[in-house]
């Protein structure tokens, strides 16, 4: 599963139909906090998540997720209009073409190997 953490209604929907016609299972969230409540419940394969979410940030997100040792291992993805720019984590670049996401997307949970997930 793919936790997907975007605050704009129409991104968020063409980003989940995206990973959704590549194969992969995704719940999408519109906050920080929604992200966190389902990282309470599930341990996503990968997180994708917009650096300007609302109620917690997406650097804020990062930083809890990192230091949680439940959730240190998951990779992320980080999505940004700007070239700003977060060391060690993969950062695509809005507007996000459907190859550069999938291909990021499809490179990260390969890594990630088949460990049992929740």
């Amino acid at each position: 599963m793919i936790l997907l953490a975007d605050p704009d209604p129409k991104s968020r929907a063409e980003l989940h139909l995206l990973l959704e016609a590549a194969g992969h299972e995704v719940i999408a969230v519109a906050t920080g906090t929604e992200a966190a409540a389902v990282l309470m419940e599930r341990t996503p394969r990968l997180i994708i998540l917009d650096l300007d979410l609302k109620w917690m940030t997406g650097r804020q997100l990062i930083d809890v997720l990192r230091r949680n040792h439940h959730t240190a291992h998951i990779p992320i993805v980080a999505l940004t209009m700007d070239d700003e720019m977060m060391e060690g984590i993969p950062t695509l670049v809005r507007p996000i073409t459907a190859r550069d996401l999938i291909s990021c997307v499809d490179r990260l949970v390969s890594a990630v190997g088949h460990r049992p997930y929740m």
